[in-house]
């Protein structure tokens, strides 16, 4: 039977079996449904028992009918379950809040219901050409494919799959370059409500992001060490920050605005830092937009501010190393990403190039005295 395998009907339907591969890698029998006649189980004996010498050879992985029944969906659920299970901080944008809107929605849509076996890189640019077509970005683009080729390489990880098909990546360009000079921040801040305001004084001086913010509580301050710790990062390490003179008096104004109405006479302590009502702030975008637009900066945006709390920190000679700990940014290449030159920047370094050879060029028109005394002596020998 493992040369050659063999056919059989139960009920109305043929099965076949064969020696071949079962999911867990493991060999041994492997038996299947094979179609309601005898010729249509024979071809596909013929067929899995190719797959299985060719395995052998070294010609092509096996790949059954386990990889085979496998939907893309399929391997989307497992890729949700592991990043839940080992608490990916970006699987929130990956399915979304409501679990419609994230980056997995439309790669889900279109890729769901075909078996993972069939989709290659043809069908992957076919999608990408759609995306592009509606307007999309690439950076977005390139965010929904990244999960695509994840699903397929924890598939593979797990052992259910032996093949994945290349993902194309499309180039990106950082077209997000706004930053805040000190007049237009403080312009902005001034017509924010609170405790927006301080969040963000809080985030222009320390270049954190949006969400680190919003979920910062009190049992991360340490009002007597006058520090902030915060326990996890986006990559699991803990970071603190200590509070300066700028810093320091924002959280002194939101130790004092901690109570808030609870329901009517009764009062409670709010555990975050910057909260409405003991909530940590949701979306503010209206708020943020119509402050920029009065100050006269329309189109900013709120991480904007982190852009510029790492160009300042540049700016000012502040080592790469210590500004990276401060902003809590991971890698150097997302730091140098963030650290943008202005224009201004760009005009100050022409400037100080200019003032540099216009120093050269007078200190070597100056004549040492001795020399000049020789060269006086020299043309008087000469004349006699």
């Amino acid at each position: 039977m493992r040369g050659k395998g063999r056919v059989f009907q139960r009920g109305r339907r043929w099965w076949i079996a064969y020696w071949g591969f079962r999911p867990n890698g493991d060999t041994g029998e492997v038996q299947e449904s094979a179609g309601e006649t005898e010729e249509e189980a024979r071809d596909l004996l013929s067929r899995r028992l190719r797959e299985v010498a060719n395995h052998r050879d070294g010609i092509r992985r096996f790949r059954g009918p386990h990889q085979e029944r496998m939907t893309v969906a399929d391997l989307l659920d497992s890729l949700i379950a592991d990043y839940r299970q080992r608490q990916i901080k970006s699987l929130r944008q990956a399915v979304g809040t409501d679990g419609k809107r994230g980056h997995l929605q439309p790669t889900r849509a279109h890729f769901g219901a075909m078996r993972a076996l069939v989709v290659n890189t043809d069908r992957v640019r076919h999608y990408i050409e759609q995306r592009r077509k509606v307007g999309l970005s690439n950076a977005k683009i390139n965010r929904e494919t990244e999960l695509l080729g994840r699903a397929f390489k924890l598939a593979i990880e797990d052992g259910k799959l032996t093949y994945s098909p290349k993902i194309p990546a499309l180039p990106e360009i950082n077209a997000r370059q706004g930053f805040f000079e000190k007049e237009e921040f403080e312009t902005v801040a001034r017509h924010l409500p609170t405790p927006l305001d301080d969040l963000a004084r809080f985030a222009y001086g320390t270049g954190w992001r949006r969400g680190e913010l919003v979920g910062l509580r009190w049992e991360n301050v340490d009002r007597t060490a006058r520090e902030v710790r915060i326990p996890t990062s986006k990559s699991g390490e803990p970071r603190s920050i200590p509070l300066d003179e700028t810093l320091w008096p924002i959280i002194e104004r939101r130790w004092a605005a901690r109570e808030y109405e609870w329901r009517p006479g009764e009062s409670a302590l709010s555990a975050y830092v910057f909260h409405r009502q003991g909530k940590p702030l949701g979306n503010f975008f209206r708020a943020w937009t119509a402050a920029c637009k009065t100050a006269g900066v329309s189109g900013r945006l709120f991480h904007d501010l982190r852009r510029t709390a790492v160009r300042d920190m540049s700016r000012a000679g502040v080592p790469q190393a210590v500004a990276k700990k401060i902003s809590r940014h991971e890698t150097d290449s997302v730091f140098e990403r963030y650290n943008i030159v202005s224009e201004e920047d760009k005009l100050d370094a022409l400037r100080r190039r200019r003032n540099y050879l216009e120093s050269r060029n007078t200190r070597l028109n100056v004549v040492p005295l001795r020399s000049a005394i020789a060269g006086s002596l020299s043309d008087k020998d000469s004349d006699r």
